[in-house]
């Protein structure tokens, strides 16, 4: 009899080992992300010429947040981003500078659907420098940078996080 249970409990285990590693056992995880540019203003937009990687580092920094799994009818994240500008304009000047930034957000598939615009608008407030203290502004890249984790932060925030995390 102990045989029995020793070999049936072993064939289970095998079992289940074979089929999560297959894939076939859905856990947490986002199957895809798709970030896309569609910046289109009625004056012209810039910031595709400025920032052409801005969609493949928008993707990186989520990536970076979620977890992802092979499943491929799992949940999906589709992000467009609409418009950067700065203080509304959607031509940038030459320095690049922007400090606004605007997309919409699809998360489809997961335990429940979201549908979001996001709209980022940072500003410095120079007058909250004591006197005598030497304000060293960011410089572009990290301003860049902090604008997209910004982002990827609030896409997860607003996605169910039983569905893109595994709790590790």
């Amino acid at each position: 009899m102990f045989n029995f249970v020793k070999k049936t409990t072993f064939a289970a285990t095998v079992s289940l080992a074979a089929l999560a590693a297959s894939g076939a056992v859905a856990g947490p995880g986002v199957s895809d992300i798709d970030v896309q540019a569609k910046i289109a203003a009625p004056q012209g937009s810039n910031a595709l010429d400025l920032y052409p990687t801005i969609a493949e580092d928008l993707e990186r920094a989520i990536l970076e947040r979620v977890d992802t799994a092979n499943d491929p009818n799992g949940p999906t994240i589709t992000v467009k981003i609409k418009r950067v500008s700065l203080d509304g304009d959607t031509i940038l000047p030459d320095t690049a500078e922007f400090n606004e930034l605007e997309g919409f957000l699809s998360y489809q598939g997961g335990s429940r659907e979201v549908v979001e615009n996001i709209i980022l608008s940072a500003h410095t407030d120079e007058s909250a420098v004591p006197a005598g203290v030497i304000a060293i502004p960011p410089s572009q890249d990290d301003f860049y940078d902090a604008m997209l984790t910004a982002f990827a932060d609030r896409v997860v925030e607003l996605v169910p996080a039983e569905d893109i995390n595994s709790g590790s």
